[in-house]
């Protein structure tokens, strides 16, 4: 009954089993929508870089400045102008009149990973059927890094959008040297999208391309077909796309930009942990059964077949994505799971096609799906059970629905195995049915109702309920997340000493002042000499996450009718 029930429809392939029909498409567009949505909206904006992308964006809107990147009156030059452009046009387009809700500046972001996914599932079709291209687009939509991603308003769900359309190109340039010439259109979209991918996120779609076709010079020995894509005239035109902005920011910040961009961030990441710790060589393969759960059982499983099938054209371009990628973020020292999210489309690829023919690698290791097999439940479970403790923990509240997700997607886990030898498809479909319902509770219901997992969404409510004077919030604040100015408004000022916090509020008695005990002392002790002294009205305690602590945050006003002098 349950293999009946997830068998894939056949009207979703052509006659010819190569191509995906239209209902496929449409298929996973509502897949995404019933993934990617959930929470889009009812989650609270993150710290640190989600809150610092959404506020410099912001920014923009308000001030008519849409070449220089800053958050408050401080530049932001770590990343190109590319998503801040999405963002803005984004929140001015969907939310034109209120826009503090953080839903609108992740539209970008949901849009990438949604066309992440259709573009995973056109290029498998290209490279291995159209079985092993909608396999495939379900993993990705279904995985946890994306599911993460697609949520927040950052540059890396975009990116991917973009670093599959240009893998698409260049897959039908090399698929094509052998069978038909591909069209202008293919041209123009590797050339536009690998210009739209340096303006989001710099050198990143350059390492998965270059990488791609060192892969393949050196295992073809030639780069032959590559002159399909024109590159004597897709190179100044993707230089034209990129320059104007660049050059423009260049004599707007004096330089400034190359130096922070790629003299701080891009070397620091290089060089230095930037103040995350030290992850050693090997950290993300250790990480890919969460990163990539719940699907990494068949990944691994699938790592022999792929090398054996090296030579395969196909294979070899698959693998000339992932290998170089992973090996160059695996020596960066500076490590996020997303970093190697670029080759997870890849992975779920030659996952699919090695699933579909039946793991044949597997003959000669017999130790690697029992060894996998574990992790992938243990994997598994640690999830679960992270996403139902942490109400509890946090809240000291149980969430029913939480619970109930979690239990289906460890025994899912369980059924996927029961039918795996029989109709692997199967197995994927019922993983993938499970990690939606796990999913949509996880980001619709269970985070957004974790009151003190967003500290900023709380000072910033209960500030505005106790603002003393008419008008705009005016808050100055201890706690120094930039979520908080996002919510609060541009206006909002942050202090690291609590004196600085309470001169700030002498001088202006229609401040609300958010302090966190630490520095409590410090500003009561600036009214010490003076008649008005701060009221306390409010006390908000939870999880500071960007610093992975708990702090306590009072809310002070001064008594109208008694300005501090």
């Amino acid at each position: 009954m349950l293999e009946r029930l997830t068998v894939l429809p056949p009207g979703f392939f052509a006659e010819d089993g190569k191509r995906l029909s239209l209902q496929a498409y449409v298929f996973l567009v509502l897949l995404c929508l019933a993934f990617f949505t959930p929470g889009l909206a009812s989650l609270p904006p993150t710290d640190r870089d989600e809150s610092l992308f959404a506020q410099a964006s912001k920014q923009m809107i308000e001030s008519g400045n849409y070449v220089d990147i800053r958050f408050q009156d401080q530049p932001r030059y770590k990343k190109p102008i590319g998503i801040y452009w999405l963002q803005a046009a984004s929140a001015w387009l969907l939310d034109p009149h209120h826009r503090n809700e953080i839903w609108a500046y992740r539209v970008p972001s949901f849009l990438g990973a949604t066309l992440a996914v259709l573009m995973t599932a056109a290029l498998g079709a290209l490279l291995f059927g159209g079985r092993a291209g909608l396999l495939g687009a379900i993993m990705m939509a279904g995985c946890l890094i994306l599911n993460v991603e697609a949520r927040l308003a950052k540059t890396d769900a975009a990116l991917l959008g973009s670093i599959m359309v240009a893998q698409y190109a260049l897959a039908q340039a090399y698929i094509g040297a052998k069978t038909a010439p591909i069209g202008g259109g293919t041209r123009l979209a590797f050339w536009t999208t690998l210009a739209a991918g340096v303006l989001l996120k710099g050198p990143v779609i350059l390492l998965v391309i270059f990488s791609t076709l060192l892969w393949l010079r050196v295992t073809e020995k030639h780069l032959r077909w590559f002159a399909a894509l024109k590159p004597l005239i897709g190179i100044p035109y993707a230089l034209a796309l990129i320059a104007p902005w660049f050059i423009a920011i260049m004599l707007a910040s004096h330089g400034q930009f190359v130096q922070q961009a790629a003299g701080h961030d891009l070397l620091d990441k290089l060089w230095q942990d930037q103040g995350r710790g030290f992850l050693p060589p090997g950290s993300y393969l250790l990480a890919f059964p969460l990163s990539f759960f719940p699907f990494a059982l068949w990944a691994l499983l699938a790592a022999p077949d792929s090398w054996i099938s090296r030579r395969q054209p196909a294979v070899r371009f698959c693998l000339g994505w992932i290998i170089p990628v992973w090996i160059a973020f695996e020596l960066v020292l500076a490590k996020l799971p997303h970093y190697v999210m670029p080759v997870y489309p890849a992975i779920a690829l030659l996952t699919a096609k090695a699933l579909l023919d039946g793991f044949p690698g597997l003959k000669e290791w017999r130790w690697l799906p029992p060894l996998a097999t574990g992790l992938w439940l243990m994997a598994g479970t640690c999830v679960a059970l992270a996403a139902v403790l942490l109400p509890f923990m946090l809240d000291h509240k149980w969430n029913a629905g939480q619970i109930a997700a979690g239990l289906l997607v460890v025994m899912a886990l369980g059924a996927s195995l029961l039918i795996f030898f029989r109709r692997r498809e199967s197995g994927i479909v019922v993983t993938a049915a499970a990690s939606l319902v796990f999913m949509m509770n996880l980001f619709g219901t269970t985070l957004p109702h974790t009151q003190n997992l967003w500290v900023s969404s709380q000072v910033a409510r209960t500030a505005l309920l106790l603002k003393p004077c008419p008008g705009d919030l005016a808050l100055v604040s201890t706690y120094n997340a930039p979520s908080l100015v996002f919510l609060a408004g541009t206006r909002t000022l942050l202090r690291n000493d609590g004196k600085a916090v309470g001169d700030l509020m002498r001088q202006d008695p229609c401040r609300v002042a958010a302090v966190e005990d630490k520095q409590r002392d410090n500003f009561l002790r600036s009214f010490a000499q003076n008649g008005a002294q701060p009221q306390s009205l409010a006390s908000i305690h939870g999880l500071d996450v960007s610093r992975g602590r708990m702090v306590d945050v009072s809310l002070f006003i001064l008594p109208q009718g008694k300005p501090a002098p």
